[in-house]
C-alpha cells in the first residue's frame, strides 16, 4: 500500500514526538470483563492506542487495574514491583479444574468438621516465599502459547513451580459448614495466583479448596477507593482529566529537579549533572530516582551517582 507524503510526515512526527498523552489510570474493572476488553473501552475512551496493563486480572475478579497511557507504559516494570492487595473468598470442601468457580466444581471431602483455629493456623504456613505451580488458565506462556488458550483446547501441559512471596494473610471471616467458607485479606507479591493459594489451602486441610470470589482492592499507591469505573471513563466529558501523572506510580522513588539545559539533555537521552541529588544527600552508589523539570513534570527515570543522573527511561521527549 502506497502511503502518501503528508501521511508519512504525519507519521514521521508522531514518532518524533511519541504519543500525545503521558499517565496512569486507576482503574477499577469490573467483575465478568477480561482485563483486555477494559483496555479495550480505555484506548477508545483516551483517543489512545499506547495503553499497557500492570498485571491483569481475571474475568472474574474486580478490582484495581493500573493502566500506563502513552510514554508511560514505560513504567510498567516499576508499578510490577510493588505490592498488591486482594480480598478473596474461598470454598472449602470443593475443587475445580480452573481453581475457581468459572471451572467444573466438584465436591472432595467433608470440610464440615473444620475450626476457624484450624484454618487460620494453615493459612500462616502461606507466609513467605511458597512455590505455586502456576495454573492452566493463566496468562503464563507454553512454547510461545498462553496457558489458557491451550487449557480452552482441552491441552494440559508440565508446569514448573514458581516463587512467590505472600508477605501477608489475615483471615477476615470464617464461616463452619459444608462446604466451608473463608475470607481473607492477602498482601502478595508479582507471580501470585489466589486461586493456587485456595487449592493448596483446600490440599493442607485435606478437603480441597476453590476461589469463590476476587476483588483487588490495591496495587501499590493504587486504591479501589479512588479508582474509575468504566462508566466514569466513557462519560466524562475529558476523560483524559482523570489521567493521574506518571509520578503517582513511583511515589517511593526519591526525587531530584533539573535545570532547564539539564532537562532538554535528559530529554535528548544523555546524561547530566545535577545542582543536589535526591532528599539525603548523594550516594557514591547508584541510586534510582525520577527527575523533574523545572515546571514539574516528570522527565525521566534513571540513576543517579554522586551528582551525576543518568536516565534509562525517558517520559517528556524534545517536542517539535
Amino acid at each position: 500500500m502506497r502511503v502518501s507524503p503528508e501521511l508519512g510526515q504525519a507519521r514521521s512526527q508522531e514518532r518524533r514526538e511519541g504519543p500525545a498523552v503521558t499517565g496512569v489510570l486507576n482503574l477499577a474493572k469490573p467483575e465478568g470483563m477480561t482485563s483486555f476488553s477494559a483496555i479495550r473501552v480505555a484506548r477508545r475512551a483516551l483517543d489512545e492506542r499506547h495503553v499497557g496493563h500492570a498485571g491483569t486480572l481475571d474475568p472474574l475478579a474486580s478490582g484495581v487495574l493500573p493502566l500506563c497511557v502513552g510514554r508511560a507504559t514505560r513504567l510498567v516494570e516499576y508499578i510490577l514491583r510493588q505490592p498488591k492487595t486482594y480480598h478473596a473468598r474461598i470454598r472449602l470442601g470443593e475443587t475445580s479444574d480452573t481453581g475457581d468457580l468459572d471451572g467444573q466444581v466438584e465436591r472432595v471431602a467433608s470440610a464440615a468438621g473444620l475450626t476457624e483455629a484450624q484454618v487460620a493456623a494453615a493459612l500462616q504456613g502461606f507466609v513467605g516465599v511458597v512455590q505455586q505451580v502456576p495454573p492452566m488458565h493463566s496468562a503464563v506462556r507454553h512454547q510461545g502459547r498462553h496457558l489458557y488458550e491451550l487449557a480452552r483446547q482441552g491441552v494440559t501441559v508440565e508446569r514448573q513451580a514458581r516463587s512467590a512471596e505472600i508477605r501477608s494473610i489475615r483471615l477476615r471471616n470464617f464461616t463452619a459448614g459444608d462446604p466451608a467458607e473463608v475470607e481473607v485479606e492477602v498482601v502478595c507479591g508479582r507471580g501470585t495466583y489466589l486461586r493456587v493459594l485456595a487449592l493448596d489451602l483446600g490440599q493442607a486441610l485435606g478437603c480441597g479448596g476453590v476461589l469463590a470470589w476476587l476483588e483487588r482492592t490495591e496495587y501499590g499507591p493504587f486504591r479501589l477507593s479512588e479508582a474509575v469505573t468504566l462508566e466514569q471513563l466513557t462519560t466524562a466529558a475529558e476523560p483524559r482529566s482523570l489521567l493521574l501523572p506518571p509520578e503517582a506510580a513511583l511515589p517511593d522513588l526519591p526525587r531530584v529537579d533539573l535545570l532547564p539545559a539539564a532537562s532538554l539533555a535528559v530529554q535528548r537521552g544523555q546524561a547530566v549533572w545535577l545542582q543536589r541529588g535526591p532528599a539525603g544527600g548523594g550516594t557514591a552508589q547508584p541510586t534510582e530516582v525520577r527527575a523533574h523539570s523545572a515546571d514539574g513534570r516528570m522527565v525521566a527515570v534513571g540513576e543517579v551517582t554522586g551528582l551525576r543522573f543518568r536516565p534509562s527511561k525517558v517520559l517528556l521527549p524534545v517536542s517539535g
